[in-house]
């Protein structure tokens, strides 16, 4: 079935004429608008498929996807087959829904969505009222995830974890990833208030793999942990992990050189979880945060494996050393090459700068950026700003939460003129009122070198998931 069949666009109508909070900005989190109940009823009509097979359930703030993916592709080589469930999908809706590895076909979608609408149907007629589209996809995914009768399904909450639709599972194992500033109208303003909602998806007796290196956050969670008589292991306590940034990174830093590949870094991980307490790894994904991320995966893998799942470690090594997640750090071999991330709020800019002083010392810096109007867009140019040699501008299409890119210029200009700036070396600033002019005019210009130390030019797309999608789906040359 091709996406332009009738069927096709007839099954993504039905999901998207629904209510779909990723499309704005007034994105309530509470009880009036989002009820358990509706989704534990709407399930209920389709016989409970979220209990067809066991659950990891995985939410945070930052590392979450990476963390569904890593462990999903560490299942899936260890003969497991899995479902994974993510959110959102950066070109296709299917793939939010992945089985063994592969994004579901455009004919399993529509089937799928054939078995939810009278389900849909009664739920909107009854006192729950209409499902969301967030509710039918998830609702989707775990149908989708019965009919291929999968072993183990990694569930990735979409926001917060407390009142999010995904937290009627039963899940074996639940893992919290780091824990920042995101979505504050929604959570709370302070770590305290976030790390109470993430925290929501521990479940009664359930392990936890907690990645929380705040102790604001880390004593929330330990406190709903013990409330609920359930196991918390915790990055910094019971297990830490090193990061040694590539060598060839390090061997070759004055050189004048443009990767086609970045080498794997390695991490090695100290435990108590199990007699195995030290642990070495190569890792794929760019980034010490990401260190962090795959330090939860193995922790989880041995708390599985205490649990009594059988499961194959040289698997575990090669997710590790082979998954890249789309988007994350991602490293497209362009002319010149580039860096496609999702980072839309300070922690993951952060993150994604420390990686490119890490990975790309000497590269000068084209970076591409654009963000929702519901994020804190000034203090993430403030971070960029100092580290571009140029800086475009521009705004995404395929959603109306993009902040103009006339306020981020002028933005731009009003840090720029700040007394601590007088004395740097201002980037050059482009505008653009898309990405794919942002881009051509980056490709058309290319930056010259500045003096033998610089290697060559590093294009980073950055600033929102929405800007990812639109990125990826140019490089596929596909509409998004």
């Amino acid at each position: 079935m091709q996406r332009t069949d009738p069927a096709y666009c007839q099954a993504l109508r039905f999901l998207l004429d629904r209510i779909n909070y990723e499309k704005t900005v007034d994105r309530p989190y509470h009880a009036s608008e989002f009820k358990l109940a509706r989704m534990t009823y709407l399930l209920e009509l389709l016989g409970n498929p979220q209990l067809a097979a066991p659950v990891l359930h995985v939410a945070g703030t930052k590392g979450k996807g990476s963390v569904c993916w890593l462990l999903a592709e560490a299942l899936r080589r260890s003969g497991r087959k899995t479902g994974l469930f993510t959110s959102p999908h950066l070109v296709h809706l299917e793939e939010r829904f992945v089985i063994n590895g592969s994004a579901v076909p455009p004919s399993l979608l529509v089937g799928g969505v054939d078995q939810i609408r009278d389900a849909e149907a009664q739920c909107s007629q009854s006192e729950h009222g209409q499902p969301t589209f967030f509710e039918l996809s998830t609702a989707l995914g775990w149908v989708l995830f019965r009919q291929a009768n999968t072993d183990v399904n990694v569930i990735e909450v979409g926001l917060g974890g407390r009142l999010d639709c995904t937290n009627v599972c039963s899940p074996a194992l639940c893992v919290i990833t780091s824990i920042s500033y995101d979505h504050q109208q929604q959570l709370g303003e302070t770590l305290t208030e976030i790390a109470g909602e993430k925290g929501g998806i521990i479940k009664h007796g359930t392990p936890v793999i907690c990645g929380a290196r705040s102790e604001e956050a880390a004593k929330v969670l330990r406190a709903i942990a013990k409330s609920r008589n359930a196991e918390i292991l915790e990055l910094g306590k019971d297990f830490e992990v090193d990061w040694i940034a590539p060598a060839e990174n390090k061997a070759n830093k004055n050189t004048n050189r443009t990767f086609t590949h970045c080498p794997p870094s390695k991490i090695t991980l100290a435990s108590n979880i199990s007699s195995a307490d030290l642990r070495s790894f190569d890792l794929r994904m760019i980034g010490a945060h990401q260190a962090d991320n795959a330090a939860l995966v193995v922790a989880a893998w041995m708390k599985l494996q205490a649990l009594g799942w059988n499961l194959d470690d040289d698997a575990l090594a090669q997710s590790l050393k082979e998954t890249q997640v789309p988007a994350r750090l991602e490293f497209i071999p362009n002319s010149p090459p580039w860096i496609l991330d999702a980072g839309h709020n300070e922690a993951s800019i952060t993150a994604l700068l420390d990686s490119l002083d890490a990975y790309f010392p000497n590269h000068q810096l084209s970076i591409v950026f654009a963000c929702s109007k519901d994020k804190k867009f000034r203090e993430m140019l403030e971070l960029i700003v100092p580290k571009a040699r140029r800086l475009v501008l521009t705004q995404f299409q395929s959603n109306p939460r993009f902040t103009p890119v006339e306020k981020l210029q002028s933005l731009t200009h009003e840090i720029l003129d700040e007394p601590k700036y007088s004395n740097h070396k201002h980037p050059e600033v482009f505008s653009a009122p898309d990405l794919a002019t942002a881009l051509n005019y980056v490709q058309k210009n290319p930056l010259a070198t500045h003096d033998s130390k610089s290697t060559s030019e590093l294009v980073v797309i950055t600033g929102s998931f929405f800007i990812a999608a639109e990125a990826k789906s140019l490089l596929l040359d596909e509409p998004s």
